[in-house]
């Protein structure tokens, strides 16, 4: 429907009603009144037509719009009652409320609904006539009037939650189609990511506690056999990684394999590094702590790089994470790829966070994440109002107004305090109500209980008896019950089973109600046996009576419970197919890059644990390095270099002269600053041995990802699994850190770039 077809149809039909139709049918109607309303039917419509853009605007000029009607119509009854004369342009302020429930925030409603009410009673104070006022009147409709506006707000907000549940499906369901688009993209950063840790965090421990054992083996024999078993060791522990990372079917545990962050630690203090881990609120939840180990890892492993010995801070809370050190020695060259930050801050992105990485005051390294915590929820002084069970207290709250009107239009003499009495059980009975949502089958069990219970007001005296059918009128409770079982009841099959209780519980309290009732001694019944025959008879038919409202009810909660159900399944099968599209890109690159892997990296960190085993150090280191030249080649056909380390010239080319076998102690790890092999970071050579028959100016060369161009190769299954887009790392695929020899030495070498 368009914005202007109802305030138009709203605005004709006031014209239609009054003045025109009395025009017509040769009434007198007033000039002046006739011109103010007019004006105000087109006020009141200008209005409508912003209510979904600006609705307290558009109620704010439907009010006026309306006052001024009241104010300028005659107050002559037109057909039925005075003040009847702008009938139809009262409705629009229930449409302006409706859309400010709609389309305004919920801390404005207060408000609005205040207005509403004050002009409603400003209205029929008016509308009511001289020289006197009926306030027992003027209270009842204050009541109906709070009762109505309630109801309007209560469906407005929940077409609201409606409108925002339909617009995150659809947010959703964009987001799995944008992930299909970048799916083979998102899962090649996330390799490259995963395989540049087993490479920084394995392989770079096997270089440094090679290096170090070979430029220290005169002085410390006993380093060379604790260094060919920890690459036996951890050489193996790669192999197994790197296996696990590019299997086609990963296998799903179903439990969290992380480790904690101080079991990490204790893994870098095995090299040599001082860690001091500070956990205030313990370690990262679940869903953050891949993410969060990643980063922390990153981070230690270059504090193992570029800080050797120096003291390392760990700090997490919910809100931050923080890792710094204080420089340490001299750092060890060659050995990063350059994508240490870049990973940190797509790990920080991947849970909401933000990491900034950079040098401190005083010397060292810092890293910092800022986590989603408590910064980023909105949280009011009162959450639970805008939540369910603010929604079902306003209802309650309406239910009970609803009966105090209807009791103040007895005036036959009904008591005060009986009239509390009354108000309490109303109470009574509709507190179950709260719980209409969480617990349908509960809160209806509640209403029926204590619906059972009325007739004992009335049998102990509280309530006289010819007031006990205003117990009666809390059959509305029963009702929103029924429709709370229709529509959220654990069993739908079986909610139909509501209506019948429902009616079969009123009917029987009502029956009850009037078989004790001796007001009327010509009607009265005399004995218990005639009371309970004339109950037994009362109760079906009565309850035939009482089943028409019930059923109604149980119809519309039906009615919409199967609308959201069929409007979510459409939704959910669309994010099926759009997942399941994005899963099958992932793994057609996933089988590419496992392909790429096969080729060379693999080959060369297979070497590590076969040449420790044969005591031969020497091989051990170059394969080593061999396997980190390779894995470099790697990552740079998957994801480039990233900005955060700059690429420097190539080494000059007359300087690096093959070998065919590795080179001896002392050769490319303990090469003085300035030698050919200790290149700039970031270059082929900074990282090659002379065993490496590939030169600098091709560092591609060995195992280049983009030679398996199309992912056919490998058979596909016909259906795929789903892997989380997150870009958190997979358990499988995280190793903890290996324990080191109890005798770590920090190799010194040349000056390396920090930022990678």
């Amino acid at each position: 429907m368009a914005r202007w077809t109802l305030p138009a149809l709203l605005v004709a039909g006031q014209l239609l009603y009054w003045p025109v139709q009395p025009l017509l049918a040769g009434e007198p109607v007033g000039p002046l009144a006739a011109i103010v309303v007019v004006a105000a039917c087109l006020l009141a419509g200008a209005g409508l037509v912003q209510r979904r853009e600006r609705p307290l605007s558009a109620l704010a000029t439907v009010l006026a719009a309306d006052v001024i009607a009241v104010l300028g119509a005659p107050v002559d009854a037109q057909w039925v009652e005075t003040g009847d004369a702008v009938v139809i342009l009262s409705i629009t302020p229930f449409v302006a409320l409706f859309s400010v429930a709609v389309h305004a925030p919920g801390r404005l409603l207060p408000a609005a609904f205040a207005g509403v009410v004050a002009e409603q009673v400003l209205a029929s104070v008016v509308q009511d006539g001289e020289p006197g006022i009926d306030w027992v009147l003027q209270a009842q409709l204050l009541a109906a009037g709070v009762f109505v506006h309630g109801l309007i707000v209560l469906f407005g907000r929940r077409r609201r939650r409606f409108h925002a549940e339909r617009a995150e499906a659809a947010r959703r369901l964009d987001a799995a189609r944008q992930a299909g688009l970048v799916a083979a993209d998102t899962e090649r950063r996330r390799l490259a990511r995963e395989l540049h840790d087993v490479t920084a965090h394995h392989l770079t421990s096997i270089v440094v506690n090679s290096s170090a054992a070979e430029m220290l083996g005169d002085q410390r024999p006993e380093l060379r056999a604790e260094a060919l078993h920890f690459a036996a060791r951890t050489g193996r522990e790669t192999l197994d990684a790197l296996r696990r990372l590019v299997a086609i079917l990963p296998v799903t545990t179903g439990r969290d394999d992380t480790p904690s962050l101080g079991d990490l630690a204790d893994g870098f203090r095995a090299l040599g590094q001082r860690i001091t881990v500070d956990l205030p609120d313990g370690d990262p939840p679940p869903a953050h702590a891949p993410a969060i180990y990643g980063i922390v890892r990153e981070a230690l492993t270059n504090t193992l790089r570029y800080a050797p010995g120096g003291h390392v801070l760990v700090r997490y809370s919910p809100t931050e994470l923080l890792v710094e050190d204080d420089g340490g020695t001299a750092p060890v060259t060659g050995l990063g790829g350059g994508r240490g930050v870049t990973g940190m801050r797509e790990r920080a992105q991947s849970i909401g966070g933000d990491c900034t990485a950079g040098p401190r005051a005083g010397g060292g390294w810092r890293v910092r994440v800022v986590l989603p915590g408590e910064g980023g929820t909105v949280r009011t002084a009162y959450p639970w109002l805008r939540g369910p069970l603010g929604a079902s207290a306003v209802l309650v709250i309406l239910l009970v107004v609803a009966q105090a009107g209807i009791m103040t239009a007895d005036q036959d003499g009904l008591p005060r305090t009986a009239a509390a009495l009354i108000l309490l059980a109303q109470v009574v009975h509709a507190v179950p109500l709260l719980w209409r949502r969480r617990a349908a089958w509960w809160a209806f069990a509640g209403v029926t209980l204590t619906g059972l219970l009325s007739p004992l007001l009335v049998v102990a005296g509280a309530v006289p008896e010819q007031h006990g059918y205003l117990l009666l009128f809390s059959c509305a409770v029963d009702f929103a019950a029924v429709h709370a079982v229709a529509a959220r009841g654990a069993r739908p099959g079986l909610s139909w089973l509501a209506v019948p209780v429902s009616a079969g519980t009123i009917a029987f309290v009502a029956a009850i109600l009037l078989a004790i009732d001796d007001s009327d001694k010509e009607f009265a019944l005399h004995g218990t046996a005639e009371r309970m025959a004339f109950v037994a008879f009362m109760t079906p038919l009565v309850a035939i009576v009482f089943a028409i409202p019930a059923l109604a009810c149980w119809g519309v909660g039906f009615a919409g419970r199967r609308r959201g159900d069929r409007l979510r399944g459409r939704e959910a099968d669309g994010l099926t197919n759009e997942l399941e599209q994005a899963a099958f890109q992932a793994l057609l690159e996933r089988h590419r890059i496992a392909a790429g892997l096969h080729e060379d990296v693999l080959r060369h960190a297979a070497e590590v644990p076969g040449a420790a085993e044969r005591g031969d150090l020497a091989g051990v280191l170059a394969a080593a390095r061999r396997a980190l030249t390779a894995m470099r080649s790697l990552l740079d056909g998957l994801g480039g270099r990233p900005e955060t380390a700059p690429t420097p010239p190539p080494a000059p080319t007359p300087a690096l002269t093959p070998a065919p076998a590795p080179a001896p102690p002392g050769s490319p790890a303990a090469a003085p600053p300035g030698s050919p092999a200790a290149a700039p970071p970031g270059s082929p050579a900074a990282a090659s041995v002379p065993a490496t028959p590939s030169s600098p100016a091709t560092p591609s060369s060995p195992a280049t990802p983009s030679s398996p161009a199309t992912p056919s190769s490998p058979a596909a299954p016909s259906s795929p699994p789903i892997p989380s887009p997150a870009a958190t790392p997979s358990p499988a695929a995280t190793p903890s850190p290996p324990a080191l020899p109890s005798s770590p030495v920090s190799p010194s070498e040349v000056s390396s770039s920090r930022s990678e």
